[in-house]
């Protein structure tokens, strides 16, 4: 029996051993062959790639290598940090397993004054001081097989919900050569003017330092070589072919930016004098796109509207332009990349755009207030008009009013075939060949400094001040629109931490049983407190002893402050209670259930090997109950 039991016993030692050994085997394999294979199971796909990220990382021609420089200590100094760092860090692993071994990672933990600190330096990422004075690091550099560098100076957690897109930015960001040229069509003046003494308009002159920009004439039968984005501010009279060109262009998928406008107030005509039609449109191609812009109205918005002066009865006097707009709060939306980092967008008089085709949809970026609506142009072209009177006459829209947006969808084109004198070596488009790229602004006014930047001389010097974003936003859709289909249709993701919703819920609930509770009950105290302060400074002035009377009351108010200070600590208790309670259950259930329930499932198997028949055939009689 002895020896059975030490055979036995040397067999699952053995066993244990092949076991660890088999585990650690298969772990070794599987982290090849299944590297790529994931399950996400987060409810906002944290850990998924979007479809326009993993078309690009498929396409990746030559070798990105990614340095990601983490300090080892930074959790420890920043614990906030774990859960997205962890997140990061599966993130960068998805672009390495979907990039088909183009791109390679190297983790870098640059210690303090060490060559991996002087190398985080060199590349551009940004230090972090600890509470010890060191410097720590925690960002990325990409470098391709030439020359360029891309470079995140800093993981932001504020930044989590456009981790991918910042990801997806900086791999197209490497595969450019030299800066991105953007056609654009100016029928507004952002050049500038030498003879009527007009400048350069500061959101051109933004343009050109990101940008190789080429100014296209409106009689353009072609775009200009390697032309990445089509930018077109206020269109008129343009003809077929041009149009054409532009039809063609977003057909294909390239990438559009088109502001139209109402009523564009800092057009200039000959010799300074008002244009003979300030509005703007597309109509040949908006109608075949299936977009609806009505230059006759106006958006009316009294949430969003700037105050003005307006001169009334010969009198100035103060009122909000119900035209002139700062859409700021919920009118930008925050989930979209260009618009996560603004604050405001100025605007004066933009009209709203609509789509009034099945397939075809606007994701809206900049929107009226709940309180927009519609009012003719004309009456708000006249200067003098007292803007309170135009109050009732608001239309109010059924549906939010979009005053900017991003055109979705396949698109028809508005050429049957190609115009008469047209060549062209490529086929000719009749529908989308690929997703529409499209961005739409329905005011064009918004581009010229007028409505965000207001120059101020410092020491000599004119300096350029914005008071909005304007600029940023159009800088900002540009980047992101050169990146092709990846970028524009990446949105905010959720972020990595998720808040207890059920232990939240209670907390209000208690809060809003008990609050107004300990509210009375801290009113009832201090209310005591002054009393008894009263008496005891009349004790002090006072020559006379108190009387029976005054000694009693004193007694009660302090019986009744200590009462007080009693249920006021049980009803402060009440407040956290019942999250305590479940806490408590959460934690034993982690810390004590799971073990337990282990412990239970292993004594169970042994009990059963115990029961066996041993080796020989007979029953052992001291393992049979």
């Amino acid at each position: 029996m002895n020896k059975n039991r030490f055979q036995t016993g040397r067999i699952v030692i053995v066993g244990a051993i092949l076991a660890a050994v088999l585990f650690g085997c298969i772990n070794i394999i599987s982290s090849h062959l299944f590297r790529s294979a994931r399950i996400d199971l987060t409810q906002q796909k944290l850990y998924s790639l979007s479809e326009g990220t993993k078309q690009l990382l498929a396409e990746i021609q030559e070798p990105v290598r990614f340095r990601f420089f983490m300090s080892s200590g930074l959790t420890k100094e920043a614990p906030q940090l774990a859960a997205f760092s962890q997140r990061l860090r599966s993130m960068l692993d998805s672009y390495v397993a979907g990039s088909n071994g183009k791109i390679i990672i190297e983790t870098i933990d640059p210690k303090p004054y060490s060559e991996e600190e002087d190398r985080a330096v060199a590349f551009g990422v940004s230090p972090i001081r600890s509470q010890s004075g060191d410097r720590m690091f925690f960002g990325l550099a990409a470098t391709n097989s030439t020359d360029g560098k891309a470079v995140i100076g800093s993981f932001s957690p504020e930044r989590e919900a456009f981790l991918e897109y910042d990801l997806t930015r900086l791999v197209s960001e490497l595969g450019r050569r030299g800066k991105p040229v953007v056609a654009l069509f100016d029928g507004l003046g952002l050049t500038g003017n030498p003879q009527t003494g007009q400048r350069e308009q500061q959101v051109l002159t933004q343009m050109k330092q990101f940008f190789d920009v080429t100014i296209v004439p409106a009689d353009a039968e072609k775009l200009p070589d390697n032309t990445r984005v089509v930018m077109v501010v206020h269109p008129q009279n343009i003809g077929d072919k041009t149009l054409y060109a532009i039809d063609q262009w977003a057909l294909s998928g390239g990438a559009t930016l088109i502001f139209v406008d109402p009523n564009a107030e800092n057009q200039m005509g000959q010799r300074g004098a008002p244009p003979p039609e300030p509005a703007s449109t597309l109509p040949k191609l908006f109608e075949a796109w299936g977009v609806g812009f009505d230059t006759n109205q106006a958006v009316a918005d009294p949430g969003f509207a700037l105050q003005t002066e307006r001169t009334i009865n010969g009198r100035p006097t103060p009122m909000i332009n119900l035209p002139w707009l700062a859409i700021r709060n919920e009118g930008l939306r925050k989930d979209e990349a260009i618009l996560a980092q603004l604050s405001a967008i100025v605007v004066t008089t933009a009209g709203t755009l609509t789509t009034n085709k099945d397939g075809v949809s606007i994701r809206p970026l900049l929107m009226a207030s709940a309180e927009g609506g519609l009012l003719p142009v004309s009456a708000t072209k006249d200067r003098t008009t007292d803007m309170r009177t135009l109050l009732d006459s608001i239309e109010r829209a059924p549906r939010t009013l979009v005053i900017g947006g991003r055109l979705t969808g396949e698109i028809e084109g508005a050429f049957k075939e190609r115009p008469e004198g047209v060549e062209s070596k490529d086929a000719h488009l009749g529908r989308s060949a690929k997703p529409a790229n499209v961005i739409l602004v329905a005011d064009a006014d918004m581009l010229m400094d007028r409505n965000w930047v207001q120059r101020r001389n410092v020491l000599g010097s004119e300096v350029a001040q914005a008071f909005a974003n304007n600029g940023d936003f159009v800088i900002n859709a540009i980047e992101q629109m050169t990146g092709g289909a990846a970028l524009a249709d990446l949105r905010g993701r959720g972020v990595s931490w998720r808040p207890f919703e059920l232990i939240q819920r209670m907390e209000t609930e208690a809060d809003r049983r008990f609050r107004s509770k300990e509210q009375a009950l801290q009113e009832k105290l201090k209310t005591t407190e002054q009393q008894l302060t009263e008496l005891g400074r009349g004790k002090q002035g006072a020559t006379e002893v108190l009387t029976r009377e005054q000694m009693e009351t004193i007694e009660k108010f302090k019986s009744e402050l200590l009462a007080t200070r009693e249920e006021l600590r049980l009803t402060q208790f009440a407040l956290r209670s019942d999250v305590d309670r479940l806490k408590s259950r959460l934690t034993a259930i982690n810390v004590a259930g799971v073990p337990l329930v282990v412990g239970l499932i292993a004594l169970f198997f042994a009990m059963r090997r115990t029961r066996r028949t041993p080796p020989g055939g007979k029953p052992n009689p001291d393992t049979i109950a």
